[in-house]
């Protein structure tokens, strides 16, 4: 938590929403924190989402609380304005899509337009802000808060030491060629399916046989939320480890394993996206799936780094 750094008086308030799991809450902090930085204002993070009743598919936890992060707790007299675009109800979606088709006026409430999640708006960084404004979106694209990466790499340091079985699986995943493998498929298996998808395994053959052919005697660190189904699809002679220890409730440790792996075959996940881009070493092979959603016409130009093969 925060606080910021005092080097010049700040001009007002950016409150930036966190909804959905740690890859997403790693997407919306960061954004936040490099348009505070341009715009020299505060960084508050609304986290009221994490108190609402949490979906049957997919429940969801604050876990930005292991990393060294600087922001402020929005309060509730700040947050108050806002309420009436975040209900879960018609006239609120209303409001919502209202207000992005009007943006260029920018009010103090900017809902990130549908299906644009993974293309970068310059524009955030440029426009003339209300001196408090409200974002609501999931900002997917590293061109967010790419000319601050030091500074979010240093945030997104863990506080907390690994235990003894994760510091000994980290010193053998530093001493040889190791591959981080996610695949997602337990809360992707379910309703939200139509919308996200399951990668077939021919994805990860596919990336699979493209380490083997550059990456000398690789091993294999696969990390799932359904860790049965990839045991039994997931088929290679080379030395695989299915890390299945931390579970749910320390998928945090997980990210820090994925992040020290030298190379990655990433899911349609923002979770190993940011494993992968935590990762980043000389010499790295990301391999990335082209079609990350069911839906083939959302734009996902902004989403990948460049050096990263798309299969």
């Amino acid at each position: 938590m925060d606080k910021s750094d005092g080097s010049k008086k700040q001009d007002g308030v950016i409150i930036v929403r966190l909804l959905g799991g740690l890859g997403n809450q790693l997407f919306q902090y960061a954004f936040g924190r490099q348009l505070a930085v341009v715009h020299n204002k505060v960084l508050k993070l609304d986290l009221n989402f994490y108190q609402l009743p949490q979906s049957k598919w997919a429940v969801r936890t604050y876990d930005l609380n292991h990393f060294k992060i600087q922001f402020q707790p929005a309060t509730a007299q700040e947050l108050a304005p806002f309420q009436k675009y975040l209900k879960q109800n018609f006239f609120s979606k209303i409001l919502r899509r209202l207000n992005f088709l009007g943006q260029q006026s920018w009010r103090p409430y900017y809902f990130e337009p549908l299906g644009k999640n993974f293309t970068f708006n310059p524009r955030l960084f440029t426009a003339r802000l209300p001196s408090i404004v409200y974002f609501d979106g999931y900002w997917q694209s590293e061109k967010y808060f790419i000319n601050i990466e030091d500074i979010i790499r240093n945030e997104f340091e863990f506080i907390e030491s690994p235990d003894a079985h994760n510091q000994a699986l980290l010193e053998e995943i530093e001493s040889c060629n190791s591959v981080a493998v996610h695949i997602r498929h337990g809360d992707n298996a379910t309703k939200i399916a139509a919308h996200h998808g399951v990668l077939p395994i021919g994805y990860y053959n596919s990336a699979i046989k493209q380490i083997l052919d550059q990456v000398p005697d690789p091993n294999f660190y696969v990390f799932s939320d359904d860790p049965v189904w990839a045991k039994e699809n997931l088929k290679t002679d080379s030395p695989v480890n299915f890390v299945e220890h931390n579970g749910e409730a320390r998928h945090h440790e997980d990210l820090r394993l994925m992040s020290r792996c030298k190379h990655h075959i990433i899911g349609n996940s923002t979770f190993s996206w940011w494993g992968a881009w935590l990762g980043k070493k000389p010499g790295q092979l990301v391999y990335a799936p082209k079609r990350y959603h069911m839906q083939s016409n959302i734009d996902m130009a902004d989403y990948y780094p460049k050096s990263w093969i798309q299969l």
